[in-house]
């Protein structure tokens, strides 16, 4: 069991560094983004970047084959993440999201 401990010690000290460094280069490319994502794209990367780099995380963990695998798997965690954190929400909070989502889906209409 030492061992196995030990390389499993390894492993997460080495992904926990990558956290770390990706953290800092997220920092540096904030000015980048802003310059080229829109401000809906902006939005949803602040609000789900965690989990963008848990699911980076994962397909790397997983060891796939090919990038096609790797895209696949990919989008396999995020649409299951998804389900379930919009499973989480009572009734209320899907609700008050949704009436929110409408009145922001209503002001772009009215600037068309």
């Amino acid at each position: 069991m030492g061992v196995i401990s030990a390389i499993k010690r390894f492993f997460q000290g080495i992904f926990d560094k990558i956290g770390a460094l990706i953290g800092r280069l997220l920092e540096l490319a904030k000015p980048f983004l802003k310059e080229t994502l829109s401000k809906t794209a902006q939005d949803v990367w602040a609000s789900t970047q965690d989990l963008f780099m848990e699911a980076v995380k994962y397909v790397a963990e997983k060891g796939f084959p090919d990038d096609e695998a790797k895209r696949k798997a990919f989008k396999e965690y995020m649409e299951g993440r998804a389900k379930y954190e919009i499973k989480q929400l009572k009734d209320s909070e899907f609700n008050l999201l949704r009436e929110m989502a409408l009145a922001i889906w209503k002001v772009a209409m009215q600037k068309q």
